[in-house]
């Protein structure tokens, strides 16, 4: 009786131990199940006042940061008052932008912004990829318009866009790259004026476009220029490279034919252009001299991929200018085969805006050259058919 009674102890002893533990472990299970979310946190690197910080966000921001490759420094945003959008800081971030205006932008955007192009179909990879390409004023015409994502997207991406012009490119109904030719850059014939100028970006592109109205930094000197081993008539004989070894090639060829070019002028720098200009504003009325000469900044010549070309013959004095002799018949004829092209022809000068000039060649390689020759287009006709391939942007007034 007395064995039966110390046993029936022993199994309450041993059930209430387990129950003990039970409730111990479930207590514990409970402590780490309310804390699991902190805890994969600093399992991520993240110290106790980043976690704190990090857990005031919803559930959805929190995973995400779970889900990154490595922890963000919440100490870098946090030298100034944010909203704690540390995930689209980071891919708003540049060398060349401040804490403080990524800050500003980021917490802006998501403040006036992010809901309502939601509403309009932009998902949130779409928002931060437009973060990346647009200002917060563009943002405002999308959202002013209430332009759809589904209207936007197929312009977005072209070369040259302008976002004010936006809603006329969706309401043109044509062909993205169309529209924004037509729309933004119609002066590019110039027999359509327009006030707007714009900013090359790209000036080391041998099919940039550059005339009145499209300009480059004053400060653009190209970085492989070289001396063009043919004869000159000037010291003024550097072109870019490849333009160079083009032109001594044709050079070779004419002379084989007994035709001996020669280089008027090849390069020149934003400070010798400045000089012509004034000269010629100097000399002709405004009308005649915006037509003889370029605006600094929007010369040919600084791009080093241009050359006035004479001859041996004009040198010599057995003809007065290039274009009546045998050479400028050949070079007419057979330029394009090295990269060259005739960059302002007689019969288009409405469409370039600049008086014919026999001499003017441009270097924008071999197959462009060989498409313009034969299709009987000039640069400006061809850009306009088939938009930009280099950075364009509207230079703010």
């Amino acid at each position: 009786m007395k064995k039966r009674k110390r046993r029936k102890k022993q199994r309450y002893r041993v059930l209430k131990a387990v129950v003990g533990i039970s409730i111990c472990l479930i207590v514990v299970i409970g402590i780490i199940a309310f804390n699991w979310t902190s805890i994969q946190l600093g399992m991520k690197g993240y110290d106790r006042d980043a976690r704190a910080t990090l857990l005031s966000l919803s559930e959805e921001e929190i995973e995400e940061y779970l889900s990154l490759d490595k922890i963000i420094d919440l100490s870098k945003w946090d030298q100034v008052n944010n909203q704690h959008h540390y995930y689209d800081y980071e891919l708003y971030s540049s060398d060349t932008v401040s804490v403080e205006d990524v800050v500003s932008y980021v917490d802006e955007f998501y403040h006036t912004y992010h809901t309502e192009l939601k509403e309009l179909g932009y998902d949130l990879e779409t928002q931060r990829s437009l973060m990346k390409q647009l200002s917060l004023d563009d943002f405002h015409i999308l959202t002013e318009n209430q332009l759809k994502w589904k209207e936007v997207e197929p312009f977005i991406d072209i070369k040259g866009r302008i976002m004010e012009d936006m809603p006329q490119y969706i309401k043109s109904t044509l062909e993205p790259v169309e529209a924004v030719m037509n729309i933004s850059y119609a002066m590019i014939d110039s027999r359509n004026s327009s006030d707007r100028t714009y900013f090359l970006e790209e000036p080391s592109n041998t099919s940039l476009l550059i005339k009145k109205g499209f300009s480059i930094s004053k400060d653009y000197v190209p970085e492989d220029l070289v001396k063009v081993n043919i004869p000159t008539a000037t010291t003024n004989n550097q072109m870019r490279r490849d333009a160079a070894k083009a032109l001594e090639a044709m050079y070779q060829d004419a002379k084989k034919e007994g035709l001996i070019l020669a280089v008027n002028s090849a390069y020149r720098s934003y400070e010798e252009q400045q000089k012509i200009y004034d000269e010629y504003f100097r000399i002709y009325d405004e009308v005649t001299a915006a037509s003889l000469v370029a605006v600094p900044g929007t010369s040919e010549h600084q791009l080093g991929l241009s050359v006035d070309l004479t001859s041996q013959s004009v040198i010599d004095g057995q003809y007065g200018v290039f274009g009546s002799t045998p050479e400028y018949q050949w070079v007419i004829k057979n330029a394009h085969n090295y990269g060259f092209i005739l960059r302002y022809p007689s019969d288009k000068i409405s469409i370039t805006g600049i008086a014919n000039e026999p001499w003017h060649y441009r270097y924008v390689g071999v197959e462009l050259a060989k498409k313009l020759y034969k299709e009987g287009l000039t640069l400006e006709e061809y850009t306009l058919k088939n938009g930009f391939d280099y950075p364009v942007s509207l230079v703010e007034n």
